[in-house]
């Protein structure tokens, strides 16, 4: 059995400007945002599609406890709330 090398089992994921590896498939939004260095209470995340529009008005925050399947190279952006 080949074991996977600590690099290769790694997962790159950008919130805003930052980059986080993460050793794991799964995440929660909330834990994301607080491995960027951003409270959840006061921030939510947003996931970026590749073709998304920069002003997009339709799309929504993720679930803060809902777990997200991680592939590498996703990018996520971590805005104020808005009340």
């Amino acid at each position: 059995m080949i074991e996977l090398s600590k690099v290769e089992s790694e997962n790159k994921v950008y919130v805003n400007d930052k980059v986080i590896v993460l050793d794991r498939d799964t995440i929660t939004a909330s834990e994301l945002l607080e491995m960027a260095g951003f409270s959840s209470l006061v921030y939510d995340i947003y996931l970026i599609q590749k073709n998304e529009k920069k002003n997009k008005k339709d799309n929504k925050p993720l679930i803060e406890n809902k777990k997200i399947n991680i592939e590498t190279g996703m990018h996520f952006a971590a805005n104020l709330k808005s009340n």
